[in-house]
């Protein structure tokens, strides 16, 4: 079994390095020192993210995400996670759960959160109990 990167995985991952260092490290002290992340840069990064077709990059490509394999997505998160949550959140990949969506769902749920125009949000509660959500 050979375990050697790819070199599109090498692309890849050489690809969001340079964002992050582009795009999002410039902006670490800023978002340190005001406790969030503004607006108007938050929009700026996700277009950019959008442009370099980052975002999604976990979505079935079909769909209009990037289609990454699970190992190529660990590449991608290892990379974005040299920045604070803040944001490497912003480079969005969303949840698998979405792709369960069914009939009208999609159209109104799945699609606009893999173009960028929807932002999905899920709660659970577990008395006494941990999940991974992102799972």
């Amino acid at each position: 079994m050979d375990f050697a990167l790819t070199d599109e995985q090498r692309l890849i991952s050489e690809t969001v390095r340079r964002f992050v260092a582009q795009e999002l490290m410039p902006h670490e002290a800023e978002v340190e020192r005001l406790g969030e992340v503004p607006p108007e840069l938050a929009a700026a990064v996700k277009a950019k993210a959008i442009a370099a077709g980052l975002y999604a990059a976990n979505m079935p490509a079909a769909l209009g995400g990037g289609g990454l394999d699970h190992v190529t997505m660990v590449l991608v998160d290892k990379e974005l996670g040299k920045t604070s949550y803040g944001l490497h959140y912003l480079v969005a990949r969303p949840s698998n759960i979405l792709q369960e969506c069914t009939g009208a769902q999609v159209e109104e749920y799945l699609l606009p959160t893999i173009r960028g125009e929807r932002v999905e949000c899920l709660a659970m509660s577990e008395p006494d109990a941990g999940s991974d959500l992102r799972t």
